[in-house]
């Protein structure tokens, strides 16, 4: 049995220009991994956006909420069992 994964309708349109070479490059990486230009550019885009969002370090916080977050940051650990089951997960790259 074959199961297929519904992909959500793209009905945003971004327009980007790129010189013939640019164009050729990333023509090349998307049939690496068996691609159409549009898949890739929009799957590289969201991947690199959201690396983008996740390594954020600075955090713009009026004093309330500075206090919040650090009490957060200082409290025990509620979860033990949900804190051992994530540390025991090992990193791919390991």
């Amino acid at each position: 049995m074959q199961s297929t994964v519904r992909k959500p309708t793209r009905d945003k349109q971004i327009n980007v220009r790129a010189t013939e070479a640019e164009r050729a490059v990333i023509d090349y990486a998307a049939s690496l991994v068996n691609k159409n230009r549009t898949d890739f550019i929009i799957e590289t885009a969201v991947h690199e956006a959201q690396n983008i969002i996740l390594d954020q370090r600075v955090f713009v916080l009026d004093d309330a909420r500075y206090q919040a977050f650090i009490e957060q940051l200082e409290a025990p650990v509620q979860n033990i069992e949900g804190r051992k089951r994530l540390m025991d997960v090992k990193p791919e790259w390991k």
